[in-house]
């Protein structure tokens, strides 16, 4: 059993060390005293961007991020009354720095087991608009701008995916995204 383990210990460290580094984007989110729903969130988008060749690393406050942080997410408790009744959460993609997630939104759009891992996907949602560098939707995927049943049940088994123009845009503005925010 030892043997095996320590074959299969070998045999991945071969296959890491002749892959390409993925790209890493730091991101800042500010829990705001909300982990126990946020790091099952994380993980979720760290799954999802992995998938798609991109490494996410996290910086975790509890109070505002600092400055050259890389994508800076907050979470407000209450959404804005001039945001549309169906949003989430929203980015600014043209400034290329911050997003914000609704919490009396997305605490109750989903059945308790299942916020975890919409929130997840509405990381990877507006992070997505950041690193396109517009507020555009697709047609399909995880870039549409509502998600209906079929898309929520692909989520809840990991099956929602970036359509394959949105991944070509994604992984450009990474290459185009500056400083801290990028590396090899």
């Amino acid at each position: 059993m030892k043997l095996l383990a320590a074959m299969m210990t070998m045999a991945t460290a071969v296959l890491a060390a002749g892959r390409t580094p993925q790209p890493t984007l730091t991101v800042c989110l500010d829990t705001a005293g909300r982990a126990a729903v946020l790091d099952p969130a994380r993980a979720t988008a760290s799954r999802v961007f992995g998938k798609a060749g991109i490494r996410i690393a996290w910086r975790i406050t509890e109070g505002p991020c600092a400055a050259g942080a890389g994508i800076v997410v907050t979470v407000v408790s209450t959404a804005p009354g001039n945001v549309s009744s169906d949003a989430l959460a929203y980015a600014l993609p043209y400034e290329r720095t911050h997003l914000v997630l609704f919490w009396d939104r997305l605490s109750t759009a989903a059945p308790p087991a299942e916020v975890a891992g919409l929130i997840g996907y509405v990381l990877v949602h507006e992070i997505g608009h950041m690193l396109e560098g517009v507020s555009r939707h697709s047609a399909s995927g995880i870039m549409k701008a509502h998600w209906d049943s079929n898309d929520r049940a692909d989520m809840r088994i990991g099956h929602l995916r970036f359509a394959g123009e949105d991944l070509e845009m994604i992984l450009a503005g990474l290459a185009r995204f500056a400083g801290a925010d990028f590396a090899h």
